[in-house]
């Protein structure tokens, strides 16, 4: 990947554009591959589960959600015009049951409780409001749903250099205290630590986190 400022990549890995973002997208599936696993180990997938994904990205990990269950109905949001696109050329063999949607997730276009399960990995630090953002997630969600979130704590992010800027950092304690307080019970959250490859700083021990949640 040419090189890019580290505002630059924040702002790419926030929302993918150019092929630059198409660089930054398949970087990603390597970074996020350890996460995406530890998530989907921790997600009781049900038969017919309909499925949200908020921030998919190029949508190289859909397939491992219909290796759990075949039988669900996944839907996926991204704001990204060209992760949308990579996503649906990339996962033709699903055309009948993926459902792909270009919108901001702040405000989206589906029924009130529709969901069974809310996942999204490495979003929460793009969010511009999280209480709204919460609020919407639970109006799609029907109760008792599940809001699954992968993250890395402040601890984790704060090693990065790009994450300096346009990122918003979370620990455990206060995250969980934002959900709670938003309509949510904390059902289980789960760390492993792993490695993360920097170009400054070499391998670098971070955490990942599984928070799951349930809709009250």
């Amino acid at each position: 990947m040419s090189e890019i400022t580290n505002t630059e990549l924040g702002r790419q890995l926030m929302k993918p554009s150019g092929e630059i973002g198409l660089q930054v997208a398949e970087n990603m599936n390597v970074t996020n591959a350890k996460l995406y696993a530890f998530v989907l180990s921790h997600m009781q997938i049900k038969d017919n589960d309909k499925i949200l994904e908020i921030g998919f990205g190029n949508g190289k990990t859909i397939p491992q959600f219909f290796a759990i269950n075949p039988t669900i109905k996944f839907y996926g949001v991204d704001f990204s015009e060209i992760m949308c696109a990579k996503a649906i050329s990339l996962n033709k063999e699903f055309e009948k049951s993926i459902h792909i949607s270009c919108q901001n997730a702040m405000n989206m276009s589906f029924d009130n409780e529709f969901f069974d399960r809310i996942v999204t990995l490495n979003t929460i630090y793009f969010w511009e409001n999280i209480e709204r953002q919460l609020a919407e997630m639970k109006r799609v969600l029907r109760k008792n749903g599940q809001l699954i979130i992968g993250y890395r704590p402040k601890t984790s992010m704060q090693k990065l250099p790009f994450t300096q800027e346009v990122f918003t950092h979370y620990d455990s304690a206060e995250l969980q205290a934002i959900i709670t307080q938003n309509g949510f019970r904390i059902v289980n959250e789960e760390c492993n630590e792993t490695l993360v490859k920097s170009v400054e700083k070499g391998m670098i021990e971070m955490f990942d986190i599984c928070l799951i949640a349930e809709k009250l």
